[in-house]
């Protein structure tokens, strides 16, 4: 902490919702106490996720926070967009972007995938989009929840990205 500039530490607020994810709660509290550790106070705001969605893309400063998403586009174009991009109220790129993180080849890559056509040029445009949003630590992730689903045999699902399922064999 001291190489960082902070050699007495300090503290920060700590959003999270109480009642969306498994354990959410929990989760936010040990992580509070992990950061403790090393010096960083964390002041959690642990709430219902009517409160916590409802000035989630609002808050003006930057903030921790819990962060979970689905893509739409079966690729890492959405995620980036919505979670990494340069905020723009004109493009509506950003728009979950509550820390403020920028970067102006990342805005390039996702435009450049936005218009590729072709499968494996955009897949590689993703990908460096992806290295430079993991080299800037712009997001650090702690926890992926996973989705736990039953049917009898007779019964075919499809996991879906958005967490839904399709059922193969209902009609």
């Amino acid at each position: 902490m001291a190489e960082a500039g902070y050699p007495h530490g300090f503290a920060l607020a700590m959003d999270c919702p109480n009642d969306r994810y498994i354990n959410d709660e929990a989760i936010c509290q040990a992580v509070a106490a992990m950061l403790v550790k090393i010096g960083v106070t964390v002041q959690l705001h642990a709430q219902s996720r009517a409160a916590f969605f409802g000035h989630f893309s609002m808050q003006a400063s930057a903030r921790a926070s819990t962060c979970c998403w689905t893509a739409t586009t079966h690729d890492a174009y959405d995620t980036l967009l919505n979670l990494a991009a340069t905020r723009s109220d004109a493009t509506h790129a950003g728009t979950f972007n509550i820390g403020g993180y920028s970067n102006g080849d990342l805005d390039l890559l996702l435009a450049q995938s936005q218009a590729e056509m072709s499968p494996e040029k955009r897949l590689a445009l993703l990908r460096r989009a992806l290295v430079l949003v993991r080299d800037d630590v712009a997001y650090i992730p702690l926890h992926q929840q996973d989705l736990v689903w039953a049917a009898r045999d007779d019964v075919e699902l499809v996991q879906r990205p958005m967490t839904a399922l399709r059922c193969a064999t209902c009609g």
